[in-house]
């Protein structure tokens, strides 16, 4: 008896937390998608310039808030890469930033651009091509994170 009551408390309040709404990042793309809880996320894009043919990393913080470009990485100049260079580190310049990107950003990838997303230093996605792949800030139940979906 003691036990099918503790069970009726215990049971609810799993559900309960388990579809508690909680601050998430969600990463899809046409195949796949990916969701992780918000704390300190940070999120890396690297990919091959289609115009300059270089190495190009975006490096994004992501909280609550939204998403914030603080670091861009690049080998080479011209079409769309920056020209004020602040330091290099490595075979690459770079350039600090602090730009808000708001709560959703859409990249659009080709086969050339061999990109990658990272989150807090694992790789999550590999678009394949030409695709389309959609990042959002969105608060999603605990439960549809722990199964990667949102």
């Amino acid at each position: 008896m003691r036990a099918l009551r503790k069970a009726l408390f215990v049971i609810p309040l799993l559900l309960l937390i388990l579809l508690f709404p909680v601050n998430s990042l969600v990463i899809e793309d046409k195949e796949s998608s990916y969701a992780t809880v918000l704390g300190s996320v940070w999120l890396r894009i690297e990919y091959n310039h289609s115009v300059e043919h270089s190495e190009v990393i975006e490096v994004i913080e992501v909280n609550s808030s939204g998403m914030f470009v603080r670091k861009m990485l690049w080998k080479d100049f011209g079409a769309g890469l920056p020209e004020d260079i602040q330091g290099r580190e490595g075979d690459y310049y770079y350039k600090l930033i602090d730009q808000p990107l708001g709560k959703s950003l859409d990249y659009w990838f080709i086969p050339f651009n061999r990109a990658k997303i990272i989150v807090n230093n694992r790789t999550v996605l590999t678009p394949e091509g030409p695709e389309l792949v959609h990042f959002r800030v969105e608060r999603c139940p605990l439960i549809m994170i722990i199964i990667r979906r949102c």
